[in-house]
């Protein structure tokens, strides 16, 4: 988390120094990102980053509650948008949050690069202090949904969608070119692949 004396800069200074952040860590990943060059970006001594911030993971993790929680509101404005069946709520969601990050693609490469950092120890960390709203998200879309046709519970048919969606996410938004597909073709690309995996989630745990 950052020191007062980050949280005490004036908003230039600080932006200058999460948007350096988010570009590296996006372009490079967590653990080969470099805060020589966020300092070079930035135009701070790296002496000055790290009394911002006392490593480069909490750097990092100040930087995805941020952009988490700028997605989370954004998110609570859409919701009445979705639709009130479960299984095409879920593909309103994920198609919802997928163009969140093709249209603010700084962050979303942040997010996307974070998310799929492999390193066993920052995958921990980020587990223990995220995991809980990645699961409130889903729990959240799936409230007061009648179970009484479904053969599993709630919190089964929460993880299933959940480690189905992330997955897709994962290996969709890491192999496209923002820069080159244009919004609604990927859009498109994503329906058509998403769609698969929730009609098999669906034949699964339906009676």
């Amino acid at each position: 988390m950052p020191t007062e004396l980050f949280n005490n800069l004036k908003e230039e200074k600080k932006n200058a120094v999460i948007n350096a952040a988010l570009e590296e860590f996006g372009s490079m990943g967590v653990i080969n990102a470099s805060t020589n060059n966020i300092v070079k970006r930035c135009g701070i001594s790296k002496g000055s980053l790290f009394k911002y911030f006392e490593t480069k993971d909490d750097l990092c993790f100040y930087l995805f509650e941020l952009v988490t929680n700028e997605m989370l509101g954004d998110l609570a404005s859409k919701m009445k948008d979705f639709s009130s069946e479960i299984f095409q709520k879920i593909i309103d969601y994920s198609v919802w949050e997928t163009s969140w990050y093709i249209d603010n693609p700084v962050k979303g490469r942040f997010v996307i690069a974070v998310a799929g950092e492999k390193d066993s120890a920052f995958v921990e960390k980020l587990q223990t202090r995220f995991g809980a709203k990645s699961d409130n998200v889903y729990l959240s879309l799936m409230s007061e949904l009648n179970m009484e046709n479904f053969n599993v519970d709630v919190d089964t048919l929460s993880n299933l969608i959940k480690w189905t969606v992330e997955g897709y996410n994962k290996d969709f938004l890491g192999g496209i070119d923002m820069n080159k597909n244009s919004l609604q073709e990927l859009k498109d690309e994503y329906m058509n692949g998403l769609v698969l995996y929730i009609d098999a989630i669906k034949k699964g745990v339906l009676k």
